[in-house]
């Protein structure tokens, strides 16, 4: 089981995403215009450089959602490499069988 307080970072990083996601849009979206001057563009590139660090998406960390590992997670189950093993050994995968040659 992963530590809670990991956990509950991750948690707190995915809100302030969440929270800052639309602002962080709006101002890469000015940036990016063609019709901007390089005075509005400095003025965007500071108000971004001005939100949080833990609102930027790449500061996404994969868990998986029941057992909280961060390693080896696979996005198609949203879970780890372990837990799809116990699932797919209890039968609960539908369609996982385990190989043998």
């Amino acid at each position: 089981m992963s530590r809670f307080g990991a956990m509950n970072k991750c948690k707190k990083t995915n809100d302030m995403i969440q929270k800052y996601k639309l602002t962080r849009l709006d101002l890469k979206r000015r940036l990016n215009s063609p019709l901007a001057s390089t005075r509005q563009k400095i003025i965007t590139t500071r108000s971004l450089i001005d939100l949080p660090r833990t609102a930027s998406l790449v500061r996404i960390r994969n868990r998986c959602v029941i057992s909280g590992r961060p390693r080896g997670y696979y996005r198609f189950f949203g879970i780890s490499r372990i837990i799809i093993k116990q699932l797919a050994n209890t039968g609960l995968l539908p369609g996982m069988i385990k190989s043998s040659w």
